[in-house]
């Protein structure tokens, strides 16, 4: 496996005003927000709470599902359907050690990167499916694929990761697309792990469509979110996980022993303001585009070649004609301007992406503007 360029080294070699590259968003966090957290960790709710998380968020999630993803949630279903967990990646980490363990899991390429790592820290083993360079795949193809890795001896096919919006690409999976895949999954007795982080950047004519809600995929979906993105908190850790009770389960059982709860006064902030403004959103979603559009216009007269991805967290480019690789393109960007985004080698295992680049946009005006200067000192 050739060696893949690592985020989080790269973010360290560039400043904050050319730091285009980690993926999380560096907004200011809500003011009521952290007015909620303040008074209720000085009224000293510091303490453990439920593995689970706690009963006023995880009912506000509830009514969360409900309004954006069309699906009822049973909080009083035992077992549970609902659960809050240490950030996307404490879900996952449950999963990978409930379900996971000697079995191995489908990402398509270009893939975000801790699918994999988590997965193979906890003795799974991911595969990858190459899409294709629209970022479309066939269905029969998908099939082909998951029937081989079914079928062997050693570390069996149990899972396809399907993350929409995607990171890197920002790829928003259409209606035709998630049926293929619930196609596949259905007909090969398969779990649907089902990333959707990014749900609320969708900004295209494809609306954001949870896989669980497509006949037959309740029962075999665990569907994993978090509110790092879309609530500027990654430093919180604060995710859910929802699905089938006998599917959720085991997650929090592991859970309880891996971290025992997720933070309580944070939980408990979050419960009081999650679903208080009825067009956070909205809102949230239009800011995010309007950095899209202009972010993009000017990378395009740069000579970037920007995919339609639907999204506005992340745009996934094609750098300029005179360039041939995006680590040594990358390189240059850093050493004339301080200024960088990641490779798309980061997110493949094959030499397909190599002329991409995932820029994150997360970031004030400000910053954003500052960067595109620097782009433009880069490529002078």
């Amino acid at each position: 496996m050739k060696i893949k360029p690592d985020i989080r080294a790269i973010t360290r070699l560039v400043p904050p005003s050319g730091n285009l590259v980690q993926g999380q968003s560096e907004l200011p966090i809500d003011p009521q927000l952290a007015k909620e957290a303040a008074e209720i960790i000085a009224a000293s709710q510091n303490h453990y709470g439920g593995s689970e998380g706690d009963q006023n968020l995880r009912k506000a999630v509830a009514e969360k599902i409900k309004k954006y993803n069309g699906i009822e949630v049973d909080l009083d279903a035992q077992p549970l359907e609902l659960m809050i967990t240490n950030g996307g990646t404490g879900a996952l980490i449950g999963i990978a050690q409930s379900y996971l363990r000697g079995k191995a899991a489908l990402v398509f390429e270009p893939y975000y990167p801790y699918h994999r790592r988590i997965l193979e820290e906890f003795g799974s083993k991911t595969e990858t499916f190459n899409l294709e360079a629209d970022l479309s795949f066939e269905k029969d193809a998908l099939l082909s694929r998951c029937r081989q890795l079914k079928d062997r001896r050693e570390f069996p096919l149990k899972a396809v990761i399907v993350c929409t919006p995607a990171n890197p690409s920002g790829k928003v999976l259409t209606q035709t697309e998630l049926e293929a895949i619930a196609e596949v999954c259905r007909e090969l007795d398969l779990i649907c792990i089902s990333d959707e982080v990014y749900e609320h950047f969708v900004t295209g004519e494809n609306p954001h469509i949870p896989i669980a809600s497509l006949p037959g995929m309740w029962e075999r979906t665990i569907t994993v979110n978090s509110f790092s993105k879309s609530w500027n908190i990654s430093g919180w850790r604060l995710g859910y996980a929802y699905g089938k009770g006998e599917l959720i389960a085991p997650i929090n059982n592991a859970a309880n022993v891996i971290y025992v709860c997720p933070s309580t006064p944070l939980q408990a902030a979050l419960s009081r303001v999650l679903m208080a403004d009825a067009n956070y959103y909205d809102k949230l979603r239009d800011k995010f585009d309007e950095k899209r559009q202009f972010v993009s216009d000017a990378l395009t007269e740069l000579g970037f070649d920007i995919y339609n991805s639907g999204s506005a967290f992340y745009l996934w480019t094609k750098i300029p004609e005179d360039f041939d690789d995006a680590l040594k393109f990358n390189e240059i960007l850093m050493e004339r301007a301080g200024v960088a985004g990641v490779p798309g080698s980061a997110f493949a295992d094959s030499d397909d992406w190599d002329t991409y680049m995932r820029i994150c946009i997360a970031r004030e005006d400000s910053i954003l503007h500052g960067a595109l200067e620097k782009f433009q000192t880069a490529l002078r």
